[in-house]
């Protein structure tokens, strides 16, 4: 039997309600993504990581490829220029997306977008240069496919609305002085150009933003849930070990000491090798001492013995609990021999020497009787069963005139009929 010693868990619930709050207040308020707090825009940004890293992936090879296809338009079009434009693309568009394709990885999504957005710009900067040598027509071709790059590219691309908004910058910069340099186009056709562009680069970007942002809320609103859930979960948690903590003494109680020790019965890859022990332990005459010092004494004794016992037992494994009124239980998995009879020698001669400070100055001495059942790991035996076996050596210390600790060690089943005198018994 592996059990573990009682350890009372009392993580705090600040963090999370705090968070809760900043949730309420973003959602309350409808807050822009901007002013959300630093934690929850790091939430947001765990949240979509993986999904931005595919998208901006997905982005990269989409751009690379509807790049070379605009080839065959530069071919019919400007065919002189071919050469230029084919190798534009494999000095500049090829480079840029092959390092963000296969430099970084999932956590180094700030990289991967800037390669993103340097090889669109790229693209439409060269689209751009291209224009200044055709003709009118061709000019407005160019010009409008251009724009239209940027307007695609503000909806798809998985950036946040300051990222979009120096994108957008940066994209109408490289392509508008594109229109001066080096190659100028006509007047007419570049203020028509950068009409078109602001034309299509602001409501697409205020579309994007408001997308955005009503992603953001549906995020908050998940995470609220999320939140709740495990505020829930941990409230349940912290429920149930306050269920199964002595109030007194702090001590895991019989209810947790029952359910754990009866798992670990039922569960034989759980119960090492070696022998198991179960202890009762039980204070002398405790009546008697209530009733003449008072209950506020007879408390103070128990939380004393309490934390005693705990200290001897130590981080050995198994478990200690209060059972009920002026009687502990212990459940032991020896790790050397004869480790079980010790800590019991241990336990009683500690009790035996603690003074309780009562109300009449006197420092009365408590003492304690222990029953310990022995039984073999591998043992078939029910929990009821050590503690009926537990039960009877304490009976037998009781009789033989008390601080004292007798065993009952069996191999197997145990037929309890007869209560044995005093000293060990072998079933």
């Amino acid at each position: 039997m592996r059990v573990i010693n009682w350890q009372m868990s009392n993580e705090p619930l600040s963090k999370s309600f705090a968070l809760r709050e900043e949730i309420d207040a973003a959602l309350t308020d409808e807050r822009s993504y901007d002013t959300w707090s630093q934690e929850l825009i790091e939430a947001h940004s765990r949240h979509k990581t993986e999904r931005v890293y595919q998208n901006l992936r997905f982005q990269l090879i989409t751009g690379f490829a509807i790049s070379m296809s605009t080839l065959f338009f530069d071919l019919f079009v400007l065919p002189h220029l071919f050469g230029f434009a084919l190798g534009w693309r494999l000095v500049t568009i090829l480079p840029l997306t092959l390092a963000g394709l296969f430099l970084f990885k999932a956590d180094q999504i700030q990289s991967i977008k800037l390669f993103a957005g340097l090889s669109l710009i790229t693209f439409g900067t060269q689209a751009m240069i291209l224009a200044s040598f055709g003709n009118p027509e061709v000019m407005v071709r160019y010009a409008m496919g251009t724009t239209l790059l940027l307007g695609i590219a503000t909806f798809a691309l998985p950036f946040t609305p300051n990222e979009l908004k120096r994108f957008g910058l940066g994209f109408a910069l490289a392509t508008s002085l594109a229109t001066f340099w080096p190659n100028p186009l006509p007047t007419q056709q570049a203020m028509m150009y950068l009409t078109f562009t602001a034309l299509v680069a602001i409501p697409s970007w205020c579309i994007a933003r408001q997308h955005w942002e009503l992603n953001a809320r549906a995020f908050l609103l998940d995470l609220r849930d999320d939140v709740t859930r495990q505020e829930l979960e941990q409230n349940n948690e912290l429920l149930r070990q306050l269920s199964e903590q002595d109030p007194l003494t702090g001590m895991a109680n019989r209810r947790h000491f029952e359910r754990v020790c009866s798992d670990n019965l039922a569960n034989p890859e759980l119960r090492g090798v070696g022998r198991i022990a179960l202890m009762m332990i039980d204070l002398d005459h405790f009546k008697a001492f209530n009733d003449r010092h008072g209950h506020q004494a007879g408390d103070r004794c128990l939380t004393m013995v309490g934390s005693q016992l705990q200290e001897v037992f130590g981080k050995r494994i198994g478990i200690i609990a209060r059972y009920g009124g002026e009687e502990f239980v212990a459940a032991l998995q020896e790790q050397v021999a004869g480790e079980a009879e010790s800590l019991a020698e241990d336990m009683c001669q500690m009790i035996a020497k603690m003074l309780v400070p009562v109300r009449d100055d006197s420092k009365p001495l408590i003492t304690t009787s222990i029953g310990v059942a022995l039984a073999p790991a591998d043992t078939r035996l029910e929990l009821e069963d050590l503690i009926e076996m537990a039960d009877v050596a304490l009976y037998s210390a009781k009789r033989a005139g008390r601080n004292r600790v007798e065993f009952i060690e069996t191999g197997g089943l145990l037929d309890v009929t007869e209560t044995p005198e005093q000293g060990r018994i072998r079933a």
